[in-house]
């Protein structure tokens, strides 16, 4: 039985994080949208009923999660990327379990166990099961930024809850760069791991520029209005901006939630915030508040099928008062 201490420390932990995020967004949008939320732009591996594997690339694969069933175990996105001396696997997932399936299968795709592990950010559904990494004693570099480690050891709202297993897997980190660029050797390729910032304080956006692949954690969000508890603004539109730039007919971008993301997608994306910023830019100058701008905005026809929940629209708007109203 769980105890009421235990229950009461992950509604904490989910009640303003992206797993509610998720659930609300999903809950107020039609059935045929969530049904397409998800859909396969690439070939699938395998399915579980809480995520599926993509092939992206050559030794590359995306974890799409689909929690919508209600099965939480990854509820992320995630993926793995393969070399001849190393294997990176990407997030560590809501549940220990979620971490422990992806590391089997990278072990029956590649023939071997991660021997890197990068988190993105410290989001509950990114971060707290990365203690499964270490099933039958097994130490992958864990890499991450300073602001993620100290979120996730101190168990603060939407971090990670502090337990023994997440405790250990924090214990012995690689910390990244906070500028500039770091990059991971595997042999016969290499991973570049980047940090910015806009979902957070503290993101971590991986690269594989040889195999025009980026998995982009909670910067993107495809098909679903993105989080904006933790957001900032500014910084989000323009790595954003970046990320598109980037992004080709060739180039695939693995999104924090949501199917796989071409440049079509992303150039959806990228409208979607683009649409958001004018209607906040205008609310606050005409000296309107956030939950009457909010009340007001409804995502442009022109872009597709957005789940978008009321409450989500209004942490956004609070969001750039924040920013307009700091010179």
């Amino acid at each position: 039985m769980t105890s009421p201490s235990a229950s009461r420390r992950e509604f904490l932990l989910t009640a303003t994080g992206c797993v509610a995020h998720v659930l609300l967004n999903a809950a107020c949008a039609p059935r045929h949208t969530r049904a397409r939320w998800t859909m396969p732009l690439n070939p699938t591996v395998t399915t579980m009923p809480f995520a599926r594997l993509d092939a992206v690339a050559t030794n590359a694969w995306a974890v799409v999660s689909t929690p919508l069933g209600g099965d939480r175990t990854t509820f992320a996105n995630g993926g793995i990327i393969a070399g001849r001396t190393g294997v990176v696997v990407i997030e560590g997932f809501y549940r220990e379990a979620g971490a422990q399936w992806l590391a089997q299968q990278a072990r029956a795709l590649t023939g071997r166990w991660p021997t890197h592990v990068v988190v993105s950010h410290y989001h509950v559904d990114h971060a707290s099961g990365v203690g499964g990494y270490a099933l039958d004693g097994a130490r992958p570099q864990l890499h991450v930024t300073e602001e993620t480690r100290a979120a996730a050891l101190g168990g603060t709202p939407v971090a990670p809850a502090r337990s023994e297993a997440l405790s250990r897997a924090f214990a012995d980190v690689v910390l990244t760069r906070t500028t500039g660029e770091t990059r991971l050797d595997l042999g016969d390729r290499t991973v570049t791991l980047e940090p910015v910032r806009g979902h957070t304080a503290s993101d971590l956006v991986v690269h594989e520029h040889d195999a025009a692949l980026t998995y982009s954690g909670d910067l993107v969000w495809n098909g679903m209005f993105p989080n904006y508890v933790d957001a900032r603004p500014r910084a989000l539109h323009a790595n954003v901006n970046r990320l598109v730039a980037l992004v080709s007919k060739r180039h695939l971008l693995v999104p924090g939630h949501g199917a796989v993301a071409d440049l079509a997608a992303m150039t959806r994306y990228r409208g979607l915030l683009d649409s958001l910023e004018q209607a906040a830019r205008t609310g606050f100058a005409a000296g309107r508040s956030p939950q009457e701008t909010a009340a007001a905005y409804v995502v442009p026809l022109s872009l597709g099928d957005w789940m978008a929940s009321k409450t989500s629209i209004e942490r956004a708007m609070g969001a750039w008062w924040r920013e307009l109203g700091t010179p």
